[in-house]
């Protein structure tokens, strides 16, 4: 971690510590990953959700 400088009045840094994370970008596998698992919670609520509309004869 950097240690670089101390606490100004504006914030940024504490006890030479950065108060944020370093902000990792994240990689394209990890991106599609992501992607994929956040299908994979929503189509059940949907399919789920569908359904319950069927059962009260909206549809």
């Amino acid at each position: 971690m950097n240690k670089k400088g101390y606490t100004t009045e504006s914030g940024g840094r504490q006890n030479g510590f950065a108060i944020e994370p370093e902000i990792n970008p994240i990689s394209e596998g990890e991106s599609k990953k992501s992607i994929y698992l956040f299908i994979g919670i929503l189509l059940p609520f949907l399919i789920g959700g569908f359904y319950y509309l069927r059962t009260l004869n909206i549809f």
